[in-house]
């Protein structure tokens, strides 16, 4: 089968276009054949070795973690999916990437395409929805009423955080670029700045959770943005800030909380049914043919995209 892949650690002219031998399903596995992946900051870092003690260093690797794609064959113990089905889903692996022809997927790890979504669309929710859903119902919790600041606002997981927040009662304050104010306000938020007129630190206000997705507002800088028991989310964990979070955490009444993206197919169900209703609205995307994966990472890695950058790995029938 074709696979992108990588046999050392570098920017993106070290991915290669290979063949790698057809994956075997195992049990409680789904094999997909994998149609749009999208790509996200951490594929970046797995393959420039700054991730190696999580990922290994073994080669070759294949980047990628999320997907869209079709069920070619269902594992031993599997129920409710079918061949043919149209899936969508997040590994959470740093060791396996999915831009391949076929995957396997554990099953609790996968849902339905909704109807009306194509597979570039469903490639460009599943990580940054997992991302928004599970940073604002399990890290900050944000409760109705709540005042939300979402730094660094018109990637991927920022227009999902925005409009999740909206409907769980919050009032959104986003900070993007002065190309993202529009779509900022398309996509729900109340107020929105541009960082480059007004820095995030003078903004003047207080708010109950910060979201800062720009990696840019460190806990110490946030602070003055929140009230007395506000939380700051971060999406980047590292080993200062996980062990500063865990050793001073029990002692400040403002938290630093972070996320790390759990693979659920549950929580993918339920961004479905959002997604069908309407009630959630994918992110914008630029797409790519698998024959320009290069040119893919080196678009999101020179950052100020707008919603996602996704790679269409096969055609839609």
């Amino acid at each position: 089968m074709n696979a992108l892949t990588y046999s050392r650690f570098g920017s993106p002219d070290v991915l290669q276009h290979t063949q790698a031998p057809a994956p075997r399903v195992r049990a409680h596995h789904l094999l997909i054949r994998v149609r749009a992946v999208s790509v996200n900051p951490i594929d970046g870092k797995i393959r420039r070795g700054e991730l190696r003690l999580l990922s290994g260093a073994h080669f070759p690797k294949s980047p990628g973690s999320d997907f869209a794609g079709v069920v070619e064959e269902v594992g031993a113990g599997v129920e409710g999916f079918s061949r043919g089905d149209r899936v969508f889903g997040f590994t959470g692996s740093m060791r396996e990437g999915t831009l391949a022809g076929l995957i396997t997927v554990a099953a609790s790890s996968v849902a339905r395409i909704p109807q009306g979504l194509d597979d570039v669309g469903a490639a460009a929710v599943s990580t940054v929805g997992l991302a928004a859903l599970q940073a604002l119902r399990d890290v900050a919790r944000v409760a109705p009423g709540e005042r939300v600041l979402v730094n660094g606002a018109t990637g991927g997981v920022g227009l999902m955080l925005i409009q999740l927040a909206r409907s769980r009662g919050a009032h959104v304050t986003a900070v993007t670029s002065a190309a993202g104010l529009a779509v900022a306000r398309q996509f729900g938020a109340q107020v929105v700045h541009d960082y480059r007129a007004r820095p995030v630190s003078m903004l003047g206000e207080r708010f109950d959770v910060v979201f800062d997705l720009s990696t840019k507002l460190s806990f110490s800088e946030a602070r003055g943005l929140l009230t007395p028991r506000g939380r700051h989310v971060g999406f980047e964990p590292s080993p200062v800030s996980l062990l500063s979070s865990a050793l001073l955490g029990p002692f400040r009444r403002q938290k630093q909380l972070l996320l790390v993206t759990r693979p659920s197919g549950r929580d993918l169900a339920e961004l479905a049914g959002k997604l069908q209703a309407r009630e959630l609205l994918p992110p914008p995307v630029e797409v790519f043919e698998l024959s320009d994966a290069r040119g893919a990472f080196e678009r999101s890695e020179r950052g100020g995209v707008i919603g996602k950058v996704v790679i269409r790995a096969t055609p839609s029938p």
